[in-house]
């Protein structure tokens, strides 16, 4: 079933209709004393099965890190390279730092909202008039999309694992919002601890207006 959601998730993103979005971290852990992340050249990768999303996530990476390239112009399709040799693919095409973001889970969060009566209720009599002076809320159901995203950064000079998060956002309308909310969550938690060496690239049409 999870397989299947998270396959889904194109059309997802797409359709999601709440119009209450959010991103929140629900786990964070850093590597003590691991100190800023001055990587040279980092790769982002996207883990999922669907090629299009993978491209279109590890577009979007690469605007938030610095010398930055997408893996699938280094590793077209992931399948290719298996576990005992991708790493040193890495640090052979010039690579010291990886980014690594996959979509974990995907489920509907569904709350109760009960319903409210306004009026008086005091014995048959009382309550017959209030019924028809008074106004009754009956009680609704609200359902909400939370995707849960896990984002790991790694030194590939020792492969050690320098930076881990989850984060939870709730009905993201598009791929390119979801990303972008979580990594600015991410940009929060690195500049607290004190890895974050960089500023993020503006959007697209912000650098365009400043002539950059």
């Amino acid at each position: 079933m999870r397989s299947y959601l998270t396959s889904a998730l194109p059309l997802a993103f797409v359709l999601a209709a709440g119009c209450w979005r959010r991103t929140e971290i629900v786990a964070t852990w850093h590597e003590p004393g691991s100190g800023r992340l001055n990587f040279n050249r980092t790769v982002a990768v996207f883990a999922t099965t669907d090629e299009s999303m993978r491209r279109s996530v590890e577009d979007e990476l690469v605007m938030k890190f610095p010398n930055a390239t997408p893996s699938y112009r280094v590793v077209p399709k992931a399948t290719d390279v298996d576990k005992e040799t991708v790493l040193q693919r890495m640090r052979d095409a010039g690579f010291d730092g990886a980014v690594v973001m996959r979509v974990t889970e995907v489920k509907d969060k569904v709350t109760y909202y009960p319903g409210t009566y306004w009026g008086p209720g005091y014995g048959f009599g009382g309550y017959w008039g209030s019924s028809w002076a008074y106004p009754y809320n009956p009680g609704y159901v609200n359902t909400t999309q939370i995707v849960t995203v896990e984002t790991n950064i790694y030194s590939l000079r020792d492969d050690k694992l320098v930076f881990a998060t989850r984060s939870e956002t709730a009905d993201p309308s598009s791929v390119g919002k979801l990303i972008r909310s979580v990594m600015r969550h991410i940009n929060e938690e690195l500049k607290k601890n004190g890895q974050l060496a960089y500023s993020p690239r503006p959007p697209a049409d912000l650098a365009a207006a400043s002539g950059r």
